[in-house]
């Protein structure tokens, strides 16, 4: 049953596991965001009130950009990468789908699952529980083959939801860091050549990072909502019973492929975005969750 088997030790600390790994990714995405961000923006400020760094400002924003392609985002994709694997492992166990070789490749080591789980017991935080992640007991009196497909599309929801409110931040975030430099600039006078030379030239990872950040979290968004749209209509096929249990079990271990492959390619949330919205999201998720059930009984007369 999915209520007893994600509370099983086991998949606990995989769960822990998958945590750890992806706050690691999201750590080295603070770092691309301090140099690429940060460290460029107090660049460009000084370079306002101070035009002979303009020479270390350009140079800065040509190393770390050079430094994030090469080796910040190959090192953050492989994380992810080893994340996305363990949660798969979680997924398939707790949902009864079979391990798909072709589409996930090789299970992470045992040992790197024990090693990120007690690092992440090192670190837990007490607002971010493991226990009872399909979090609705009445889930268990669902048929696998209907209660995973609820559980597939609840998933769908909740990252998507997430991702476009953070994207919209970043967007913002852009915007006022430009409106702010061009005002300052001109404020000291600057004409539109040093302007761009001097101050926008050097805020170009900035911008770059800023705006691949929305591009990518939206893309993730929409490709959740496609997610979630086909779950949709594999859940209306098994009200239905126009589709039989070998067919809708089919169909979910080709929904659980995109699932892992999304989560390969998403760009990370940080955590304190996550612990800000959880407790919101999670009770209009349990009640999206809740009405799929009611619905089920009510049709499959359960």
């Amino acid at each position: 049953m999915i209520t007893v088997e994600q509370n099983t030790d086991k998949q606990l600390q995989r769960l822990a596991a998958q945590r750890h790994l992806y706050s690691t990714a999201k750590r080295i995405f603070g770092w691309q965001l301090f140099l690429s961000g940060l460290l460029t923006v107090v660049f460009a400020f000084l370079a306002v009130f101070q035009p002979s760094l303009k020479i270390l400002t350009a140079s800065w924003g040509i190393l770390i950009t050079l430094v994030d392609i090469f080796w910040l985002t190959p090192w953050q994709n492989h994380i992810k990468d080893s994340a996305a694997k363990i949660q798969e492992m979680f997924d398939c166990d707790v949902l009864e789908l079979t391990w798909n070789d072709l589409k996930a490749g090789k299970r992470p080591d045992p040992e790197l699952i024990k090693e990120a789980s007690e690092e992440y017991a090192k670190k837990s935080l007490k607002d971010a529980p493991l226990e009872n992640w399909y979090d609705h007991s009445e889930i268990d009196d669902l048929p696998i083959h209907i209660a995973r497909i609820a559980c597939q599309r609840t998933n769908c929801w909740w990252d998507a939801k997430l991702r476009r409110l953070y994207a919209n931040y970043v967007v913002s975030i852009v915007f006022f860091i430009f409106i702010l430099v061009f005002g300052l600039s001109l404020n000291s006078g600057f004409s539109l050549d040093n302007f761009i030379l001097n101050v926008l030239a050097p805020l170009i990872p900035v911008f770059v990072l800023g705006i691949r950040q929305y591009r990518e979290q939206t893309d993730a968004a929409n490709r959740l909502d496609k997610l979630k749209d086909y779950s949709e209509s594999l859940w209306k096929s098994a009200l239905s019973k126009k589709s039989k249990q070998l067919e809708l079990t089919e169909k979910s271990r080709h929904l659980q492929d995109e699932i892992l492959e999304h989560r390969r390619k998403s760009p990370p949330i940080f955590d304190f975005i996550f612990r800000r919205l959880r407790n919101s999201y999670n009770d209009k998720m349990n009640f999206g969750l809740e009405e799929f059930i009611r619905e089920a009984k009510e049709k499959l007369k359960l």
